[in-house]
């Protein structure tokens, strides 16, 4: 089926089969105007698939200190920090992948790829198949749904584990490692230790991040008046410790990542809104 949607930034549910497995799909379309520089951000979070499609463009990716140049099929891993892309155009597909999609679809120490772009064929050696596949005009969920199940159909062993943490962390509504680690019969030394593995990062780190882009999605575009009750309702008691996570996830100040963001970062997160009931 071709795909004729021209919407610039579009994401797409997918199938209840791949509930807990990812996050979505979405299409970033920017369009190629010679001589200009298209440059947007990425929050930090969870492992992204993309493909890069329709006479793509070269395009880089910034995360913290390294600079990617970004593959036609690229696996980017979990971050701690905002990514600045910069682009001349081009059409972008991709996928959120969540701990359990990566243990069930690939599997290994998600640590190792933390803050790090690879090419998707050092993962699966049919990357370049399925993006010729989107590059044909097949709509994008059938493409990718249809590859999903392909993976999902090698069996790879999932340690039971990786389920409850996430749920741990999801539902989460403390910032006490001992209590989380209770929860799921482990010592805070072990619930580190798998949680590293599995998500990429300390369960500290993770949960800091959490309350720091809920924060930040709240607040970003609301009137002034309302940021102390949007902080408060989001965990934060002090606004110091707001603006000190802003440093550490985005690499900047609030005021200069407003002033640096692209315009298709805001219109990225009242698409997702729109289609997930979440901005982040």
């Amino acid at each position: 089926m071709a795909d004729s949607d021209n919407a610039p930034i579009t994401y797409w549910r997918a199938d209840k089969r791949f509930a807990g497995l990812i996050t979505g799909f979405h299409r970033f379309r920017i369009p190629f105007r010679p001589g200009t520089t298209f440059r947007d951000v990425f929050f930090p979070g969870d492992p992204v698939i993309r493909f890069g499609i329709e006479e793509p463009q070269p395009w880089s990716l910034r995360v913290g200190s390294r600079r990617f140049d970004m593959p036609l099929a690229s696996f980017a891993g979990p971050t701690n920090v905002a990514g600045w892309a910069e682009a001349t155009g081009g059409t972008v597909v991709g996928i959120g992948l969540r701990a359990v999609g990566w243990a069930q679809l690939f599997g290994g120490d998600l640590s190792v790829h933390a803050n790090r772009v690879v090419p998707l064929s050092v993962l699966d050696p049919a990357a370049d198949a399925v993006r010729e596949a989107l590059d044909a005009g097949e709509h994008p969920p059938v493409v990718l749904e249809r590859w999903l199940d392909a993976r999902l159909a090698e069996p790879r062993p999932v340690d039971p584990l990786v389920p409850q943490l996430e749920a741990a962390f999801d539902e989460a509504e403390t910032m006490r490692i001992e209590t989380l680690a209770e929860r799921v019969g482990m010592t805070p030394r072990q619930f580190a230790a798998r949680t590293r593995q599995h998500f990429g990062f300390t369960p500290k780190l993770l949960l800091r991040r959490r309350r720091f882009l809920r924060a930040l999605s709240g607040t970003l575009d609301a009137p002034p008046e309302t940021a102390g009750a949007l902080l408060a309702e989001a965990g934060y008691w002090d606004r110091s410790h707001f603006l000190r996570d802003a440093h550490l996830f985005l690499g900047c100040s609030i005021r200069e990542f407003r002033q640096r963001r692209g315009p298709f970062h805001a219109l990225a997160m009242q698409a997702r809104a729109a289609a997930f009931g979440a901005a982040v």
